[in-house]
């Protein structure tokens, strides 16, 4: 933790559980100090990055440590004593505080699982995730769920510089046309809006939950009757459906409150589907998909299924590579001062890769710092005529003309053409530094997931790639974003787009 404005703040949180010989401490006569001395060497070391080199304070609710790590003090147990050596090289004071002082990390410690044996409906309606969210059951861990998605359309593989690999043959067929992927119909999955509605009529708990909503008729069971009566303020119903009201938290502007439909057991993998593995999702990753289910849908225990989902998908395991997670150093971010959307552009182009029938080998790449919305579009040629046609006819005519535009210093970027371009629309140009493609690293960052996302679809002759170009760069506008907390949809427009997903559940009207 650290200590900002007088307030101790997280940095963050680990754990980890006694394994293999570990274990005997447990049963030894001095193994609670082992046990806890162990505890304070392990954390060191995962947050050595963190505390190397600096002064920290470290606090433990067993006194016995603060003898052991006091200079000078020598025990007979050798291994604490080696542990009191290997921290012996960082700085800092030991501390004894009672676990009743310490409520977060004391509470945490003492959380366990058990097994949870058969429900009632009442139990069901209230039971709880551990994000706060309603869960339908609760499954235990040595032996889970598994979801096998199924894709429309297979993918395969983008390089860096240029290669994107196979999916189905018929696609190419589809690409050598020139006719645009639609991605997966409604009916293909059973997206039927009647249907919905008479599933849900079948599922006992909704039904409960209608009938006191419509009508004020509460269950004749006491506890199902006080459930009902406690989480009915969180649903509602629209259209003959029963929704879910959800509160969305922002990292920056207002929280909103959105309504979803709550999703009968036969629908719940056709709702997955939709929003990983269809081409409006693009197969996103676990936190993007977790986010656009939250908006989408609910049934309880919701969040747990999703994750399963994601890790169960066949096409991201084989699609997508493993990136190790390495802990930065803490220091001061610069701020970049936006007056606004499109205020500050970054623009880079990718290529060549394999070039389509249509004759596209390149992708130009725009993206606006401040609501980090995207545009892509593939040309033939990577010249200064190329690039200024589609920034007037594609960019400034949808977005106005941004402030500054950063680049980095291509030739088709600093030409003499690109330099009067730049001086009669009065655009302030900002140069990257010379090989050092950091500078205008968020635009070099989503050049790889856009490769990534194409990676997913595209034909084994890989020249289809510019017709699944448009649907991937909605599934990354409209995904969850880490730095915004929010899509970049919802930060350009205001709010959240209409799916087919959305229209099949509420539109249950006949015409």
């Amino acid at each position: 933790m650290q200590t900002v404005d007088g307030r101790d703040r997280v940095v963050a949180y680990a754990s980890k559980l006694l394994v293999g010989s570990e274990k005997n401490w447990i049963h030894k006569q001095d193994g609670t100090s082992e046990i806890e001395c162990w505890g304070i060497v392990w954390a060191t070391r995962k947050f050595r990055c963190y505390l190397d080199r600096q002064e920290f304070d470290l606090f433990t609710d067993h006194k016995a440590l603060t003898w052991v790590f006091e200079a000078g003090n020598r025990t007979s147990n050798a291994k604490p004593a080696r542990w009191a050596m290997e921290l012996s090289q960082l700085r800092f004071k030991v501390f004894h505080k009672a676990g009743t002082a310490m409520g977060p990390v004391d509470g945490l410690s003492r959380l366990h699982y058990s097994t949870v044996n058969a429900l009632t409906w009442a139990d069901l309606l209230n039971a709880e995730e551990d994000d706060g969210e309603d869960r339908l059951v609760q499954v235990e861990e040595e032996d889970p769920v598994v979801f096998v998605p199924t894709t429309a359309e297979p993918r395969n593989d983008v390089s860096g510089n240029a290669e994107i690999t196979p999916a189905p043959e018929e696609d190419d067929t589809e690409g050598e046309a020139g006719s645009p992927p639609t991605g997966s119909s409604l009916d293909e999955f059973g997206l039927d809006k009647f249907r919905f509605v008479e599933e849900q009529k079948r599922t006992p708990w909704i039904m409960a939950m209608v009938a006191f909503l419509e009508a004020g008729t509460l269950p004749l069971d006491a506890q199902l009757r006080v459930r009902v009566l406690q989480m009915a303020p969180h649903f509602g119903i629209r259209n003959g459906v029963l929704m879910r009201l959800v509160h969305l938290r922002a990292r920056a502007g207002p929280a909103r409150t959105i309504s979803v439909p709550v999703i009968p057991l036969q629908f719940i993998e056709t709702v997955l589907h939709y929003c990983h593995s269809d081409l409006f999702s693009a197969h996103a990753g676990l936190t993007k998909t977790v986010d656009s289910v939250r908006k989408h849908a609910y049934w309880h225990g919701w969040k747990k299924d999703a994750k399963e989902y994601v890790r169960a998908c066949t096409t991201c395991g084989s699609g997508k590579g493993y990136r190790p997670w390495k802990n930065g150093l803490m220091q001061r971010m610069p701020v970049q001062e936006l007056s606004g959307p499109f205020s500050l552009l970054v623009v880079d182009a990718i290529g060549p890769v394999v070039t389509t029938p249509r004759g596209n080998k390149y992708i130009l790449n725009f993206v606006d710092y401040f609501t980090r919305w995207v545009e892509a579009f593939p040309v033939t040629v990577l010249d200064t005529l190329t690039f200024v046609q589609i920034m007037v006819d594609e960019v400034l005519s949808r977005h106005g003309v941004p402030e500054r535009l950063l680049n980095d210093r291509g030739p088709n970027f600093i030409s003499s053409l690109a330099q009067s371009f730049y001086q009669t629309l009065g655009i302030k140009k900002v140069f990257g530094a010379a090989y050092h493609p950091q500078t205008q690293g968020l635009v070099e960052r989503f050049n790889g997931t856009l490769l990534g996302m194409l990676r997913m679809y595209v034909g084994e002759a890989q020249t289809d790639w510019d017709l699944y170009l448009p649907r991937v760069l909605f599934a990354y506008r409209t995904s969850y974003h880490e730095a915004l907390g929010d899509s970049p949809f919802f930060s350009l427009y205001g709010r959240d787009p209409v799916l087919p997903l959305d229209l099949a559940f509420l539109n249950t009207n006949e015409d």
